[in-house]
């Protein structure tokens, strides 16, 4: 390989590693809830990330429907309240895994954002458009959070 190819193939390279490890999965965690009732706030314990001198967490959720709940696709808004006490913010990227009556996942929603340094009640929206069969057969959510920083 000639001295200009390596010197362009080993900046690419070291740029794709630089890229990779500024996404880097610093912690996930998880819990499952039955589909909540709409408009009513649930409380989630089991989403933080937490150090010796800090917790950033995820307190809530809510879905809230966006229109006819018989529509399809029925669309809606899982509304998330997280905090942070920690000086910097996190990034944190949201999964809602719906699962049916078996456990079997039916469809997948995420979004990321920016939990702020010193946040409290902060929100969080993880919109969804799903097919009135598959909102039909859900039973459960699974909710995950990747923590990214």
């Amino acid at each position: 390989m000639a001295p200009a190819r390596r010197r362009l193939f080993l900046g690419i390279l070291l740029t794709a590693v630089a890229a990779y490890s500024t996404a880097a999965l610093m912690h996930r965690t998880q819990t499952a809830l039955d589909i909540p009732e709409p408009g009513k706030d649930v409380a989630l314990s089991a989403l933080s990330y937490k150090a010796n001198a800090f917790e950033a967490k995820i307190d809530s959720v809510r879905l809230e429907p966006d229109g006819d709940v018989a529509a399809d696709p029925f669309k809606a808004n899982w509304r998330f309240v997280g905090s942070n006490n920690d000086g910097q913010q996190h990034r944190v990227e949201i999964f809602v895994r719906l699962l049916d009556a078996s456990g079997k996942q039916i469809d997948t929603f995420s979004h990321s954002f920016f939990l702020s340094a010193g946040a409290h009640d902060q929100v969080c929206v993880v919109p969804m458009s799903v097919k009135a069969e598959h909102w039909k057969a859900a039973k459960s959510a699974r909710i995950v959070t990747d923590w990214l920083s």
